[in-house]
């Protein structure tokens, strides 16, 4: 009898575990905003909110398990930055397409984010630039193809020109005449051996070079073709965690492009207003340059207009997409590596943050 007790006590143990257990596993994470417009977690469920996200949480865990990522608690926790500059780090991206690598930033908490679209995208003059290189380079190597078939013309010639001079010195019948041609016989077979062998090692090298010219010029344009189809791109963060963003628009106008990563909560800069540039301030420039992630270089506002901020920050290729800031951290704009820089040596060149938010306002206007 107390055997059938035990047993029965164990059961009803059993059942309260189960019915313990489906009740965590069910668990419901509430993402939304606070008056405030903060955005906020909670597995609480909260009242009178209206806009409002319900994510199922199933085993209880983390948000993380079921899709939702916060970018800015797991970085801030892992940095801890120390200055504003430090702070703004965070919100820096590397951005990896099918053409180049290159620098974005977070521009509000949704994972929005702010790059140029060269990154993404050949312009018209790139893919005219890169046709005419082609095209000269094709002719070159057409030229070059036909020198080296004229020089083996002129090499048979010499050998059919050595056998019928062996040929006949075979037909001598005074010995010394016989001598003496096959010593000549001799000098210029020599000769022709050397400029057989040179020839042989000169088109075996230029075949080398051709071969990978021509499989790069295929790559280069697989790309370019790639780079027109793509809508996904690798977004590198400042701890070299790999996330896939999605395009949202690109500018017809202006050298910029939007991308967004699904279900986060991101870092984000705060943006400054055209007002407040001032010629001399201190700026910095936060990017990839050369592959390096989240390095940062300082320089001073060398002058400003509607279309350009001027400075003489260093900008490196990498550099391009990232966040031109204040010393307290405000993103003023959007570093680019346009040929105009060019005219000008030491000095880089961002396209302001509010022409930006005006061209992509429709998306980040509601900050959703």
């Amino acid at each position: 009898m107390r055997l059938k007790y035990f047993y029965l006590s164990v059961m009803l143990l059993l059942f309260f575990c189960l019915i313990l257990f489906r009740a965590t596993a069910e668990a419901e994470i509430y993402i939304y905003k606070d008056k405030s417009g903060k955005m906020v977690i909670t597995d609480s469920p909260p009242e009178n909110v209206g806009k409002m996200e319900i994510i199922k949480d199933k085993g209880g865990a983390s948000s993380k398990s079921s899709g939702f990522r916060d970018i800015e608690m797991n970085l801030t926790e892992k940095y801890r930055p120390k200055s504003d500059i430090e702070k703004a780090s965070l919100s820096t991206v590397t951005i990896k397409t099918s053409i180049r690598q290159g620098s974005g930033f977070f521009i509000n908490e949704n994972g929005y984010i702010l790059t140029n679209k060269h990154l993404l995208r050949l312009n018209e003059t790139e893919m005219k630039k890169t046709e005419e290189d082609i095209g000269r380079e094709d002719q070159r190597i057409e030229d070059y193809k036909a020198t080296m078939a004229e020089e083996e013309k002129q090499l048979k010639e010499m050998k059919s020109a050595l056998d019928d001079y062996k040929s006949s010195i075979e037909r001598m019948v005074n010995p010394s005449a016989r001598a003496t041609a096959l010593q000549s016989y001799q000098r210029q077979s020599e000769q022709y051996d050397f400029y057989e062998a040179r020839l042989r090692k000169r088109k075996n090298e230029s075949e080398e070079k051709i071969s990978k010219y021509q499989q790069e010029t295929g790559e280069l344009t697989r790309k370019a073709r790639m780079a027109e189809l793509d809508r996904k791109f690798i977004i590198l963060l400042k701890d070299k965690t790999e996330l896939e963003a999605n395009l949202v628009s690109v500018s017809n106008d202006h050298d910029l492009a939007l991308l967004r990563i699904d279900r986060c909560r991101s870092p984000y800069l705060q943006s400054g207003a055209s007002n407040q540039l001032i010629q001399g301030m201190r700026v910095f420039a936060i990017g990839s340059p050369l592959g390096d992630i989240d390095s940062v270089s300082s320089g001073v506002l060398s002058g400003y207009d509607h279309d350009y901020i001027g400075t003489d920050a260093r900008i490196f290729p990498g550099n391009s997409g990232g966040p031109l800031i204040t010393a307290d951290g405000t993103v003023i704009g959007i570093n680019t590596m346009k040929r105009i820089a060019a005219k000008y040596e030491g000095i880089g060149f961002a396209i302001p943050v509010t022409k930006a938010l005006q061209e992509f306002s429709k998306y980040l206007k509601t900050n959703s």
